[in-house]
C-alpha cells in the first residue's frame, strides 16, 4: 500500500471491515482523484451494498496521480486489479470517460474488451453515465448498468459466485446479461431499459467520512430522486424518473444509525427544494446537534424561516442558480422563476451572515441573443448591488457555464456555440465587472466545454479516438480526424427527431416523442 493512500485510510470513519477470504473480489473505481471520488454518493452507495453480500469483497480503486510510476492497484490492499473477478467503473461525469481508458492501461489491463481472454477481469460500466450516453466507452467494457442498481447488487455478486471454472467469462457474462437494466455488448439484447428504484429504506447515504473528500467531514444522504421540475436542458429529472421522496422519519433515523460521527449532515437530491418537509427535517437534525448543509436551493424556495437553518448551521456560503438573466429565457428553459422572486431571495440572503453567494448562469442557449446576455449582466449587477451593499468581506462567485446538450433532454437536439463564440460572450462578462473586485469570476475553459459536448453526444468512435490520442500521445481531435466523425454536425448543428442518437438503445424515463414535443414548443 502506497504511504498516501495509508494516511488518508487512517483518516477514515466508517469503513467497513473487508472479508479475507471471498468468493468474489470486486473492484470498484472512480475515474478521477480520491477526494471526488469519496463526495460521490453513489459509488459510496454501491461500495457499502457490494461489501454487505457475505460472498463479497469490495475494493476501491481511484485515478492515479500524473506523477505515479507504479501500477494502478487498489487503494484497500494495494492488489493488482488483474486478480479480482469483475472491475466495476461509476462514472458521473463525462469528462472522466476518457481517465476509463486510462486507468484500465495503467493498471496493465487490454483496454480494449475484444483483447481480453479468461485471465482478465470482466468490466462494466455504471453510475449516471451508463444511463445517459455509454457510446464511447462500449469498445472497453464487457457490460453496463443503465439506471438505478440498488436492488439488483445481490443477484450480481449471485451471479458472479454461481458461474466459476474454465468458461467462467462467457458463463458469467449471459448470467449478468439476465438481470435487469443490464446491456452486454454482442449478447442478444439489442436495447436495454433503464431502471428505476422503489427506494427502500434505509436512504443512500455516504458510511464513509473523511476530511480529504470534496465534503470534508460530512455525512451525506439522499432525501429524494429525480425532480419535479422540468428544465429542459438537465437530465436528472429525466433518467431519475419519476420524482420519489424518503420519508423524514427514515432520514432522521438512518442519520442517527449510521453517521459514523460527523457533525455535518448534507442533504442530497436534484429535487431538494421540493422536499416538502425541508424545514422540519433541517431543525430535527439541529436537535440531534447536527448542522446541515445543502449545495443548492432554487430561489423560489427560500423563505424567512430558512435563514435561521443558515444561522444555525454556520453557513457562510450560499448558491443561487438562476440559469438565465430573465425571465423570457427561463421560461424557455423551464425554469420559471420571475426576476422579483430571485431578487427577494437575495434581500433575504443578504439579511443573514453568509459571507459567499455563489451564482451560475449558462450561456449558449438555445435561441439566446446579445439581448440576453446583456440581461444577464444586469441580473448579476443587480445582484450584486443588494448582496454586497457596502461591506467590504462579502464576495459574489460567478460561474458562468457553456450550454452542453444533454441525452435524454429536449434540448439534446440543439447546437453548442462554438469555442470562439462562447469565449466572445464570456469576455463580454468579465469585462463588465472587471472594476469590481468582489466580483470573482470562476475560470472556465472553452476548450474543455467543447470536450464536454463531444462525450456527451458521441458515439463508439470518439472512445476509440481517445485510445488512439492516449496511446500515440497526439491532440484529441488529431487522433479522431480520420474517424468519420464530423464534429461540427455532431455539436454545432441543430438535429431532429428522425436522427439516430448513440444512446436511442437505452429505453425508459420519458418519451423521445414528448421530449421533442416540447422542445418545438420552447423554441416556438
Amino acid at each position: 500500500m502506497r504511504e498516501i493512500d495509508r494516511r488518508r485510510m487512517g483518516k477514515e470513519l466508517g469503513r467497513p471491515v473487508l472479508k479475507d477470504r471471498p468468493s468474489v473480489r470486486i473492484a470498484l473505481a472512480y475515474p478521477n482523484r480520491y477526494e471526488v471520488g469519496m463526495a460521490s454518493l453513489g459509488f459510496q452507495t454501491v461500495y457499502r451494498l457490494l461489501n454487505e453480500h457475505p460472498k463479497v469483497r469490495c475494493e476501491r480503486v481511484f485515478l492515479r496521480e500524473k506523477t505515479a510510476s507504479e501500477p494502478l492497484r487498489t487503494f484497500e490492499s494495494g492488489e493488482s486489479l488483474n486478480r479480482f473477478d469483475l472491475i466495476g467503473f461509476s462514472v458521473s461525469y463525462e469528462l472522466d470517460i476518457p481517465n476509463v481508458v486510462r486507468m484500465l492501461m495503467q493498471a496493465g489491463i487490454p483496454p480494449l474488451s475484444h483483447d481480453r481472454n479468461q485471465a482478465h477481469p470482466l468490466v462494466f460500466l455504471g453510475g449516471a453515465i451508463g444511463g445517459l450516453n455509454p457510446s464511447p466507452l462500449l469498445p472497453f467494457i464487457d457490460g453496463l448498468l443503465a439506471g438505478e442498481g440498488e436492488g439488483i447488487f445481490d443477484r450480481l455478486a449471485d451471479a458472479l459466485h454461481g458461474q466459476r471454472g474454465g468458461h467462467a467469462r462467457e458463463q458469467r457474462l449471459d448470467a449478468l446479461a439476465e438481470l435487469d437494466g443490464m446491456f452486454i455488448p454482442g449478447h442478444h439484447a439489442s436495447v436495454v431499459r433503464r431502471i428505476v428504484d422503489c427506494l427502500k429504506p434505509p436512504p443512500a447515504y455516504t458510511p464513509i467520512v473523511t476530511p480529504h473528500s470534496h465534503f470534508a467531514n460530512m455525512f451525506v444522504i439522499e432525501t429524494a430522486r429525480g425532480c419535479p421540475r422540468g428544465c429542459l436542458f438537465c437530465a436528472a429529472c429525466k433518467i431519475s424518473h419519476p420524482f420519489r421522496l424518503y420519508p423524514v422519519d427514515s432520514i432522521l433515523d438512518a442519520v442517527r444509525r449510521f453517521n459514523p460521527g460527523a457533525e455535518k449532515i448534507g442533504l442530497e437530491g436534484a429535487g431538494l427544494s421540493d422536499y416538502p418537509q425541508l424545514i422540519p427535517l433541517c431543525r430535527s437534525i439541529l436537535d440531534m446537534n447536527r448542522t446541515v448543509s445543502f449545495s443548492s436551493i432554487r430561489a423560489d424556495r427560500v423563505t424567512r424561516e430558512f435563514i435561521p437553518i443558515l444561522e444555525a448551521s454556520r453557513i457562510r456560503s450560499f448558491t443561487v442558480a438562476p440559469e438565465a438573466g430573465n425571465e423570457a429565457m427561463r421560461r424557455r428553459i423551464g425554469k420559471d422563476i420571475p426576476d422579483t422572486v430571485l431578487m427577494e431571495t437575495v434581500d433575504l440572503i443578504s439579511e443573514s451572515r453568509i459571507d459567499v453567494l455563489k451564482l451560475y448562469y449558462l450561456i449558449g442557449l438555445p435561441e439566446e441573443t446579445d439581448d440576453d446576455l446583456n440581461a444577464l449582466i444586469l441580473s448579476v449587477r443587480d445582484v450584486c448591488r443588494r448582496f454586497l451593499g457596502k461591506s467590504r468581506t462579502r464576495r459574489v462567485r460567478l460561474s458562468v457555464n457553456a450550454f452542453v446538450p444533454k441525452p435524454f433532454t429536449e434540448f439534446q437536439w440543439a447546437p453548442m456555440l462554438p469555442e470562439q463564440e462562447l469565449n466572445r460572450k464570456r469576455k463580454r462578462i468579465a469585462e463588465a465587472f472587471k472594476k469590481e473586485p468582489r466580483v470573482v469570476q470562476v475560470p472556465k475553459s472553452g476548450r474543455e466545454e467543447i470536450l464536454q459536448g463531444i462525450l456527451s453526444l458521441g458515439d463508439e468512435r470518439i472512445g476509440m479516438g481517445f485510445l488512439r490520442s492516449i496511446r500515440e500521445g497526439m491532440g484529441f481531435q488529431q487522433a479522431i480526424a480520420g474517424s468519420g466523425v464530423d464534429l461540427n454536425q455532431l455539436l454545432f448543428k441543430e438535429k431532429n427527431i428522425e436522427d439516430s442518437m448513440p444512446w436511442d438503445f437505452i429505453h425508459g424515463g420519458v418519451s423521445k416523442d414528448r421530449l421533442w414535443n416540447r422542445y418545438r414548443k420552447g423554441k416556438a
